[in-house]
C-alpha cells in the first residue's frame, strides 16, 4: 500500500476549501468534474527540409487539445539530422531518456522545488478537483483503505500522463518546385526594372501579379505528412511506493525558518539526492504511432501564409490524436454530458465524431474495496446527423456548417434517457 503524507494534503485542502455547501460545490462540479489525461506535445524538426521554420514557427503558436491537460514541458522541438523517420524516432527517445523526461514530468507532476527539493500536491489535486469535493475525503474515510484511497486518485491521474511526439514533413510537390522557379525568375526581372535595365513597366506590373498568382497557388498547396508517437509515462504500485516512501516530502516555505530546517533535517538532504541520483525507476513506454497526410487548405476566412500553416497542422496533429485514440484504448478521452434535454456533449468533428461514431455513457462508481473508481455502462448513444459541431481549427472562420453550434447532440441507440444525468462521461466504442 502507497504512503504519502495524507495530513499535508488534507491540511491544505481543508484550510483553502472555500466556505460553501456540499450540495452548492457538488452542483458546481457535476457537470466538469472528470479526470482529463495529460499531454506533452513535441515536434520533430528538420532545419535542411524545405518550410521547417514554417511548421516550427506555426507549431509553437498552437495550443494543448482541449480534451487534455496541458503538461508541456520546457522543450517543444527536438532537432534531428536524418529524414528516415524511424532513425529520427530513434534519436528523439534517445534524447527523452538523456534528460529524464519521464522523471521531469513527475516533478511537474508535484511541483518539486529545484532548491530544496521538495514536492507540493497542488497539481494533482487540482486537477483531480480536490479543492472542491469534500465528498471524496468522506468517502475516503469510509472506505476500506481509509484516507491512502486519496493517494490512489493521484495515481489515476498521473498513470494516464502521455507524450506524443509529431514528426511533420512538408509536401514538396513537383508543382510547388516549379511554381518556386517560376517565382525566382521572376525577382530576377524585377531586379533589373529596379535598376533600369527594363523600361518595361507594364510588363513588371504583369509580372507582379503573375508573383501573386504563383504565390498563391504554393500557400494553397501547403500539405505534410505527419507520423505521431505516442508514449506514456511508466507509473504503477511499485514506482508509486518508491517515490511516496523514498523521495517525497513536502515542499520547505520560502522563510529563514524553513531553509534552516531543510539545511539541519539530513533526512530530507538525503531524499533530495537520492531522488536526483536516480536515472532507472521513472520511463516512457511507446505506445504506437499513426501515420497520415494533411487534408489541402480550405482558403475561406484565412488572409495570410501564417494562418494556413498554423490550420494545416491544427488540423492534422488532431486528426492523428483521434486516430491514436481509436487504436488504444488507453489514450481515449472521456467527455462528460453537457445535457440531457436535449443530449449533448462539447465534443465534435476536431475529435474525429461523425454520423457512424458511437460512444457508451458511463457512470462512475467509487469501488470501496480497491479505492478505486470503476465506470458502469449505462448505455449507448449517437450523433445526430447534422447536429455535429464542427469545432475543428478555424471552422468559424471558415463558415463550416456546424461551427455555429456549441455542442453535438446526441440520439439514444441503447438505454433510457432515464438513466442518464449531466456529468456522466462518454467515451468511443470502437
Amino acid at each position: 500500500m502507497r504512503k504519502i503524507n495524507i495530513a499535508i494534503l488534507l491540511s491544505v485542502f481543508f484550510v483553502s476549501a472555500p466556505a460553501v455547501s456540499l450540495a452548492a460545490q457538488e452542483q458546481e462540479n457535476d457537470a466538469f468534474n472528470y479526470r482529463r489525461s495529460s499531454l506533452y506535445s513535441i515536434l520533430i524538426s528538420h532545419p535542411n527540409q524545405n518550410m521547417d521554420d514554417e511548421i516550427v514557427n506555426a507549431f509553437m503558436a498552437l495550443e494543448t487539445p482541449d480534451k487534455y491537460n496541458d503538461h508541456d514541458l520546457s522543450v517543444k522541438v527536438i532537432t534531428v539530422n536524418t529524414k528516415n523517420r524511424n532513425q529520427a524516432r530513434a534519436q528523439v527517445e534517445s534524447f527523452l531518456e538523456r534528460n529524464q523526461v519521464a522523471k521531469r514530468m513527475v516533478s511537474k507532476w508535484f511541483s518539486r522545488n529545484k532548491e530544496t527539493g521538495g514536492f507540493d500536491p497542488w497539481l494533482v489535486l487540482d486537477r483531480g478537483m480536490y479543492d472542491a469535493m469534500a465528498a471524496d475525503v468522506s468517502m475516503a474515510e469510509q472506505s476500506v483503505r481509509g484516507l491512502n484511497s486519496l493517494a490512489d486518485n493521484g495515481y489515476e491521474l498521473i498513470d494516464n500522463t502521455f507524450v506524443v511526439v509529431n514528426d511533420i514533413q512538408y509536401i514538396d510537390h513537383k508543382a510547388n518546385a516549379n511554381t518556386a522557379a517560376g517565382v525566382l525568375l521572376f525577382l530576377g526581372a524585377l531586379a533589373d526594372a529596379v535598376v533600369g535595365n527594363d523600361s518595361d513597366d507594364g510588363g513588371s506590373f504583369t509580372q507582379l501579379a503573375t508573383l501573386g498568382a504563383a504565390i498563391s497557388l504554393m500557400i494553397a498547396g501547403f500539405q505534410v505528412n505527419i507520423t505521431s508517437h505516442l508514449y506514456q509515462l511508466e507509473w504503477n504500485d511499485d514506482i508509486a511506493d518508491k517515490f511516496y516512501n523514498e523521495y517525497y516530502y513536502d515542499k520547505p516555505l520560502s522563510d529563514s525558518l524553513s531553509m534552516a530546517r531543510f539545511v539541519a533535517d539530513g533526512t530530507l538532504a538525503a531524499r533530495k539526492a537520492a531522488y536526483e541520483d536516480d536515472r532507472s525507476t521513472f520511463s516512457l513506454k511507446y505506445i504506437g504511432s499513426y501515420k497520415a497526410k494533411s487534408n489541402k487548405p480550405v482558403l475561406r476566412g484565412l488572409y495570410n501564409d501564417v494562418d494556413v500553416f498554423r490550420k494545416v497542422l491544427a488540423r492534422a496533429i488532431d486528426k492523428n490524436i483521434v486516430m491514436l485514440q481509436k487504436k488504444y484504448d488507453q489514450f481515449k478521452v472521456k467527455v462528460p454530458l453537457n445535457s440531457v434535454e436535449p443530449l449533448t456533449a462539447q465534443i465534435g468533428m476536431k475529435e474525429g465524431v461523425t454520423a457512424k461514431s458511437k460512444y457508451e455513457v458511463l457512470m462512475p462508481v467509487f469501488d470501496e474495496a480497491s479505492g478505486k473508481f470503476k465506470y458502469t455502462r449505462r448505455g449507448v448513444i449517437a450523433p445526430v446527423p447534422g447536429k455535429i459541431w464542427d469545432n475543428r481549427y478555424m471552422a468559424v472562420e471558415e463558415q463550416a456548417a456546424g461551427s455555429t453550434l456549441q455542442a453535438t447532440e446526441f440520439r439514444i441507440v441503447s438505454g433510457s434517457r432515464a438513466a442518464f444525468s449531466e456529468g456522466m462521461l462518454i467515451r468511443e466504442i470502437k
